[in-house]
């Protein structure tokens, strides 16, 4: 009897350890109310009768009424663009000859011959590849992608030609990559 007791009180605290505890909250608190509006500051109209009509004067330019500042509110000053110069239509515009692009190269020349050599050699065993491949057994994504390899041939060999060999060599490879997997279908 006393292991059965024992027994019920161990069992009692197990269960109540693995009772969902409560998370203590904060009470409620009341929505907070918005501030109130600024204070308005109001000009007070003109009650002075306006001058009779005389003729102005052209020195003079009209007085401009200014408002009073509201301290609360910050608009930035306007700032008005600047003014373009336009050519006046009787003065000639230059001609000025239009320079020819140079070629950029990103590769030191003693890599550029190795860089030519690796882009044909990729380019032929592209064409290899592209010509063991059956196109009429092609569905429509293979299709699509021997299109591709066919068109980055292309492009390669064109970069070739302007003598741009870092692009010839990542087209070549891209060609001879997408080659390789459709000879494997």
């Amino acid at each position: 009897m006393g292991r059965r007791a024992v027994l019920v009180v161990v069992l009692a605290f197990a269960l109540a350890a693995c009772a969902k505890q409560r998370v203590v909250t904060q009470p409620d608190l009341p929505p907070l109310a918005p501030p109130p509006p600024p204070a308005r500051v109001v000009a007070p109209p003109d009650t002075e009768e306006p001058p009779p009509a005389t003729a102005p004067e052209p020195d003079r330019k009209p007085a401009r009424r200014v408002a009073p500042k509201n301290d609360n509110t910050q608009n930035p000053p306007k700032v008005e663009p600047p003014k373009r110069d336009t050519p006046k239509p009787d003065t000639p515009v230059p001609q000025v000859d239009p320079v020819p692009p140079t070629t950029l190269q990103t590769a030191k020349p003693a890599t550029q011959a190795e860089m030519e050599r690796q882009s044909r050699s990729l380019l032929a065993q592209a064409a290899h590849d592209l010509g063991r491949v059956n196109y009429g057994g092609l569905n429509v994504d293979g299709k699509s992608q021997y299109d591709t390899a066919k068109r980055f041939i292309e492009q390669a060999q064109q970069s070739l030609k302007e003598q741009n060999f870092v692009l010839a060599r990542a087209l070549a490879d891209k060609a001879a990559t997408i080659a390789g997997v459709l000879v494997g279908r």
